[in-house]
């Protein structure tokens, strides 16, 4: 049965619920790196949840050249002045960018999964009221670190990629008798013209789609960051709570002053890793 983590009448011999205060910790990363194919797979995921995982991870890579091949074309074929070129590179460096970090959290999945279970066994071994109480603190302000790099991270997304263009307005070629809204990156027309309709707005809205997936990495290398800084800095609180404890001990602690001592070492070490 689960108890109110502020019932202090026994605390050590409470049950809490420990997946609760997983997704505490966890549930915001995981809404983040889900749909981008970030979030590390458990070593018994069937052949199916395998091949999906992949195909997002392709799929977002499509999305990146998508954006990064036709503006690169643009830039080598179309612009001649040093500020154009200057302006759009920055665009082009930032997709670079992107495609590093979300290969180097594939990569650094199984570290990402390890430090995920470091978590889970935290909370599944923390029956102390009030070393639990403090992880929930920490992880309550993680939480909202996460939420509001999330926000500020999609908020520029919607202003780059939607209010930008809109605020900017349509452009008329009186020459040929055209007009337009220009694209954040822009096509080479050696590739399509995107001056045309609905050519125009197919790739208007294939590039919103790729900007809040170049976002969603932005955000989640940082929550990540945030939700283990976080996780640490309340391990280390328990810590100095242990170390206070050394002599006289704890309900929770070990016997003997030799065996508190190993503990709070094998905790330091754990902290560190």
């Amino acid at each position: 049965m689960y108890i109110s983590p502020t019932d202090k009448s026994q605390p050590v011999t409470v049950m809490y619920d420990h997946e609760k205060d997983m997704q505490l910790s966890i549930q915001l990363n995981r809404w983040i790196l889900k749909p981008i194919g970030a979030w590390p797979r458990s070593a018994d995921s069937s052949w199916i949840k395998r091949c999906v995982h992949i195909l997002v991870n392709l799929i977002y890579t499509c999305l990146i050249g998508f954006i990064f091949v036709p503006c690169a074309f643009y830039i080598v074929l179309e612009i001649e002045d040093t500020y154009n070129t200057l302006k759009f590179t920055g665009p082009l460096s930032f997709c670079i960018m992107v495609i590093a970090k979300y290969y180097s959290l594939i990569l650094h999945s199984s570290n990402i999964r390890r430090c995920i279970d470091y978590i889970k066994d935290d909370w599944i071994n923390t029956r102390h009221h009030g070393d639990r109480m403090i992880m929930i603190r920490n992880a309550e302000f993680g939480r909202r670190l996460v939420a509001i790099s999330a926000v500020f991270t999609y908020g520029g997304a919607v202003f780059y990629h939607i209010a930008m263009p809109i605020s900017i307005g349509k452009v008329t070629e009186e020459a040929e008798n055209l007009t337009y809204r220009p694209l954040v990156y822009p096509v080479a027309r050696a590739i399509v013209d995107t001056r045309q309709s609905p050519v125009s707005e197919i790739f208007f809205c294939i590039q919103c789609v790729a900007g809040f997936f170049t976002q969603a990495v932005t955000a989640s290398g940082s929550s990540l960051a945030a939700v283990f800084a976080m996780h640490a800095c309340g391990r280390l609180e328990i810590l100095m709570q242990w170390i206070v404890h050394l002599v006289d001990g704890r309900e929770d602690l070990c016997d003997n002053v030799d065996e508190r001592l190993t503990m709070i070492v094998q905790q330091h070490v754990r902290i560190l890793r």
